[in-house]
C-alpha cells in the first residue's frame, strides 16, 4: 500500500513536467543547427508547450529560460542584422555564456587531449571526423595560438554535428529519435527513427534504421539533421540486421532500378581484401576454373560502377557482365590512353 500523501503526488506531477520540458528545450536548442523561432517552440506538444493558450506557453517558455539560467545554460534572442524589432524573434544557447572557455583547461591537458585526438583521426574511418577536427583546432590554438593562427576555422562545424551527436546518443541508449531532415532536393520533413546502425563514408557519417514515416529501413546523411528531440521509447535492433547491407558504393548513388553487375577480382587476393573492396556486398564466390574470385552485385549506374573497376584495377581485373558495362569499361580506357598517347 503507497502510505504517501496524496498531496505530494499531485505535488510531484507538475514538477516532473517541467523538468522534461526544460530537458526538452534543452536538447532541442542543443541540437539544432539554426536558432529556433518563438513559434517552433511554443508551439511544439513534443517538448511540452503547445496548449490552446498560446500567451500562457510563452509564459513557460520564459519561466523555462529563467530556469535553465539559474543552472548556468543561458538561452538568448536571435536576430538577423538589420530585422525589425517588431519580427519573430528566434533562440539559441548561448556559446560563450555557457560552454566552458578556452582557459579552464591547463597547457598538459590540451597536449594529452590533442594526443588522443590526433590518434583518433589517425584511423580510416572516424564518426564525427569533422567534428573532432573542431576539437583539434582550438586544443592546438591553446597549444600554441601562433602557429595555430594562419590555420582556416569552420564556424559551421559544431553547429553543423550536434543534430548527428543527438542520433548518436539516440544509437547508444537504444531510444526512438524525432529530428528534422533536409534532404538532397532540399525538401525538409519530420521523422522518427530506430537508428539500428551507423557508418563512415566520403567524410560522412549515415545512421541506419527503421523510419517510422515509412515504415522502411532508411539511411540519412549526418550533415542534413537540421534538428532533434529528446530521445524517447526504447526498441532492440532486429538480429537479421546487418550493416554491411547498407553500405554505399559509387554505384549505388543514382535514381532508377538496379541492375546486376559482376567483376573479375585478382585470384591471389586474400578474402579480407576482397572484403574490404566489396564492403561485404553482393555475392563472393572463387572459381576454380578461372582462379579468380567472381563478385556480382547490383548497380544503379553502370558508368559509375566500370570507372569503379578502373579506380581499383590492383584487385579488380575487369568487368564481366552485362556487355554494356564492360563496353563502358573499355571506352573508359580507351579515353584513358587517348589522353596520355
Amino acid at each position: 500500500m503507497d502510505s504517501r500523501n496524496p498531496n505530494t503526488a499531485r505535488d510531484e506531477a507538475p514538477a516532473r513536467d517541467t523538468a522534461r520540458r526544460i530537458l526538452n528545450l534543452l536538447f532541442i536548442l542543443n541540437s539544432s543547427a539554426t536558432p529556433l523561432t518563438t513559434e517552433q517552440i511554443v508551439s511544439d506538444s513534443d517538448l511540452g508547450y503547445g496548449s490552446a493558450n498560446r500567451a500562457s506557453d510563452l509564459k513557460i517558455f520564459k519561466r523555462d529560460r529563467e530556469k535553465l539560467a539559474e543552472r548556468g545554460i543561458y538561452v538568448i534572442e536571435v536576430r538577423e542584422a538589420g530585422s525589425q524589432l517588431n519580427e519573430a524573434s528566434s533562440w539559441a544557447i548561448d556559446a560563450e555564456t555557457t560552454y566552458a572557455a578556452a582557459g579552464s583547461i591547463t597547457r598538459a591537458d590540451a597536449e594529452a587531449l590533442l594526443c588522443a585526438v590526433d590518434e583518433c583521426l589517425a584511423r580510416d574511418e572516424v564518426p564525427f571526423r569533422q567534428g573532432l577536427l573542431g576539437i583539434r583546432r582550438k586544443l592546438h590554438r591553446l597549444i600554441d595560438p601562433i602557429a595555430d593562427a594562419d590555420e582556416p576555422s569552420s564556424p559551421g562545424d559544431a553547429s553543423e554535428r550536434r543534430g548527428a551527436e543527438a542520433l548518436w546518443s539516440a544509437f547508444v541508449l537504444k531510444r526512438k529519435i524525432r529530428f528534422t531532415y533536409l534532404d538532397a532536393k532540399g525538401r525538409e520533413s519530420t521523422r522518427t527513427l530506430e537508428v539500428w546502425g551507423m557508418f563512415m563514408q566520403g567524410g560522412h557519417t549515415y545512421f541506419v534504421g527503421l523510419d517510422e514515416q515509412s515504415g522502411g529501413v532508411r539511411t540519412f546523411r549526418d550533415d542534413r539533421i537540421v534538428r532533434a528531440w529528446r530521445p524517447t521509447g526504447h526498441y532492440a535492433v532486429p538480429p537479421w540486421f546487418d550493416i554491411k547491407s547498407y553500405l554505399f558504393l559509387p554505384f549505388d548513388l543514382a535514381a532508377g532500378m538496379a541492375t546486376p553487375v559482376s567483376f573479375a577480382l585478382r585470384g591471389d587476393c586474400t578474402h579480407d581484401e576482397a572484403e574490404a573492396l566489396t564492403h561485404g556486398r553482393g555475392d563472393l564466390d572463387y572459381s576454380n576454373a578461372d582462379s579468380c574470385w567472381r563478385w556480382t552485385v547490383k548497380a544503379r549506374d553502370l558508368q559509375a560502377a566500370a570507372a569503379f573497376a578502373l579506380a581499383h584495377h590492383d584487385i579488380i581485373v575487369a568487368p564481366l557482365s552485362p556487355k554494356r558495362l564492360v563496353d563502358t569499361w573499355r571506352h573508359l580506357i580507351g579515353k584513358a590512353v587517348e589522353a596520355h598517347a
